[in-house]
C-alpha cells in the first residue's frame, strides 16, 4: 500500500509539474513572437463554430510556428485577418499565397493567406481545453495554482524525508 501511495504521489506531483511548465511555456510564448518562434507552439481558444464539427468554440488549438511546419492543401492554419486570429482549413493554393475556408462556412475567405499573416499550422486540438485555460489564467486562480504547487513540492519533499527515515530504520533494526 505504501508503494501504491508513493506511486500516486510521484504520478501527481509530475502532472502537476508539466501542467504548470506547459501553461508557463504558453503564457510566454503568447506574449512575445520571438518566445514563440523558439518554444515552437503556442495555443488559442476557438471562439466561433466555424470550424464544426472539427472543433467547437472553447476547444483548445495548439498551433506550430510556421518555420516549423510545410503548409499544404487540406492543412488547418492559424493566421491573422482583419486584425483578428483565425483558424481555417487550406482549400486551394494559388500563385499569390493559399485559399482558406471554415469548414462550417459556405464561402471561402475573402483574404489570402501568405506567409506574411501565417502564424502557424494546427497541430492539436484538445477538446473543451479552452475552457480550462481561461479559468486557469484567471489571476485569482494562477495565484492559487502557485501556492499548491509550493504546497505540492513542500509535501512531496517532507514525505520524501518520511520515506527514507523509515527505511534506514527498518534497515538498521534487522
Amino acid at each position: 500500500m505504501k508503494k501504491f501511495k508513493s506511486i500516486l504521489s510521484k504520478t501527481i506531483c509530475s502532472f502537476f509539474f508539466i501542467l504548470c511548465i506547459t501553461l508557463i511555456l504558453n503564457a510566454v510564448s503568447s506574449r512575445s513572437e520571438k518566445a514563440f518562434k523558439i518554444i515552437g507552439f503556442r495555443s488559442y481558444v476557438v471562439l466561433s463554430g466555424s470550424m464544426e464539427p472539427t472543433f467547437y468554440p472553447g476547444d483548445l488549438v495548439v498551433t506550430l510556428h510556421k518555420d516549423r511546419t510545410n503548409l499544404k492543401v487540406g492543412d488547418v492554419a492559424t493566421f491573422v485577418s482583419d486584425k483578428e486570429i483565425v483558424t481555417h482549413r487550406v482549400v486551394e493554393k494559388t500563385n499569390e499565397g493559399y485559399i482558406t475556408k471554415g469548414d462550417n462556412n459556405d464561402v471561402k475567405d475573402m483574404d489570402i493567406l501568405t506567409n506574411d499573416n501565417l502564424i502557424g499550422k494546427q497541430a492539436l486540438i484538445i477538446p473543451k481545453g479552452g475552457h480550462i485555460v481561461k479559468f486557469l489564467s484567471n489571476t485569482k486562480v494562477v495565484a492559487a495554482e502557485v501556492m499548491l504547487a509550493g504546497a505540492l513540492v513542500i509535501l512531496y519533499n517532507v514525505r520524501g524525508n518520511k520515506d527514507e527515515e523509515e527505511a534506514e530504520y527498518e534497515k538498521n533494526t534487522k
